[in-house]
């Protein structure tokens, strides 16, 4: 793996600890599944990718833990990201 810095701001910093904490997983996991996503939803429609991306799908998958089923995932971080920009939103209005 690599080591890489992010910057998140406060409210998105909160909501992935929170998701970490009630997933009891690190926040660079969720981290790194969230860009594991990304990249297969993006790569998806490359034929160019499609091998690479179905081994990359598999590598993803074997990380998932057996009792997180990934659309709970998926859903958990969209939740997040609607209430940082809903707090976004509300922080830009006052």
């Amino acid at each position: 793996m690599y080591r890489t810095n992010i910057y998140l701001d406060a409210e998105q910093a909160r909501a992935l600890k929170h998701l970490a904490a009630e997933q009891r997983c690190s926040v660079a996991e969720l981290v790194r599944r969230a860009v594991d996503a990304y990249i297969v939803t993006n790569l998806a429609d490359q034929s160019i990718w499609r091998e690479r991306l179905d081994e990359f799908v598999a590598r993803v998958q074997s990380r998932m833990p057996k009792e997180v089923p990934a659309q709970r995932v998926e859903e958990d971080i969209s939740l997040a990201r609607e209430e940082v920009r809903q707090g976004h939103g509300a922080a830009s209005r006052h």
